[in-house]
């Protein structure tokens, strides 16, 4: 038996405005939590390395809405711009070593996201922006995604390759930001991922409306997109060309064959859940240092987005949201503000949670 299952509670946060009035309702929404209180509560310091002047050069020419958003940030916490963009303007991002899985076959998106708990900002975010496209997803330092859908039913995720070396450039979690905010199609978000500077080496799996797939392998310097009617992505790079810049991959390459098993088969979006959420899936995180935090499965042609919390989420209701993009693009706010799920549950307590219902 492993250690018991925690609780793992996630807000949901929606945002509309201007880019400034985001980041603002954003802050305001982050300062009401634990989080957020610890982090007004700490004496903040800004690095040695950090200028004001080149952060602001850099945004403007690549995040430029994204400036606006993180001094609305700014004002809604109190707090000098240049903490602001310390702090949430992801530059200072350092990721530790995690897995993420997922499969993009017949018009479905599924992905786990599987990260240190402590790192965890625990949040969904909804946000539409003027400007820039709405979007919904798992948020990090509230101005990056880990992965998501906008309003055209693009989504992405994004897979740690190699955190090191680290160059200059553009946090992954910035970069699908930017993807979501500008970009429709699949194509687009490739080429805007070629376009940017890379920090780090990551992968992106990306599905679009019109069922295009594809994994942007990226690193600085190098940016390769494989593409597929079906496609599986976990922490590696597959491409010949970038093979040699991986790190020891072993558990990356063991998680893949399940993952391609699933796409070949083009599972529905109810059963590519199923197959990643369950707490026994050859996918799934139980312990360690990078558990199975959320999963979620989309449909960008329906604009649908199913996210779980935890394992085996379609069990229970609290653990999971279904939501219609479309409705919420139109200007209808999800009534629900959290969800909850559990870490660690284990298959025979999922085997109970079934004979109940």
């Amino acid at each position: 038996m492993g250690p018991p299952a925690k609780t793992l509670r996630v807000s949901i946060v929606q945002c509309r405005g201007t880019p400034y009035e985001v980041g603002r309702a954003q802050a305001e929404a982050f300062a009401l939590t634990r989080r957020g209180k610890a982090f007004l509560r700490k004496k903040l310091r800004l690095p040695g390395w950090f200028n004001i002047s080149r952060e602001e050069r850099a945004f403007r020419r690549y995040a430029p809405a994204l400036w606006e958003e993180i001094g609305g940030i700014a004002e809604g916490l109190n707090i000098p711009m240049e903490q602001a963009v310390t702090y949430f303007g992801n530059d200072s991002l350092r990721m530790p070593t995690g897995g993420c899985s997922a499969v993009m076959s017949g018009g479905v998106y599924g992905r786990n996201y599987d990260f240190w708990p402590r790192g965890y900002e625990s949040r969904f975010a909804l946000v539409q922006p003027s400007g820039s496209y709405a979007s919904i997803g798992g948020s990090h330092q509230l101005t990056g995604r880990l992965d998501g859908m906008n309003e055209h039913g693009l989504t992405i995720g994004l897979h740690l390759v190699k955190a090191h070396p680290r160059f200059p450039g553009l946090t992954s979690t910035l970069l699908v930001r930017r993807v979501l905010d500008n970009c429709a199609t699949t194509a687009e978000a490739i080429g805007l991922l070629r376009h940017l500077p890379h920090a780090m080496k990551y992968n992106y799996s990306l599905l679009d409306a019109g069922g295009v797939a594809a994994v942007v392998e990226a690193g600085a310097g190098a940016v390769i997109a494989r593409h597929g009617d079906w496609l599986a992505c976990t922490n590696h790079f597959q491409s010949p060309q970038l093979q040699r810049l991986n790190r020891r991959v072993a558990h990356s390459i063991e998680r893949l064959p399940p993952l391609e098993g699933w796409a070949a088969r083009g599972l529905s979006a109810e059963q590519t859940f199923s197959a990643l959420n369950f707490s026994a899936s050859p996918a799934f995180h139980n312990y360690g240092n990078a558990p199975t935090l959320h999963t979620i499965v989309t449909e960008p042609i329906k604009r649908r987005l199913l996210v779980g919390i935890g394992g085996d989420a379609a069990a229970l209701e609290e653990d999971m949201l279904d939501v219609d993009f479309k409705v919420w693009v139109a200007g209808e706010n999800l009534p629900t503000k959290h969800l909850k799920g559990e870490l660690g549950l284990g298959r025979q307590r999922f085997l109970r949670t079934r004979a109940k219902l």
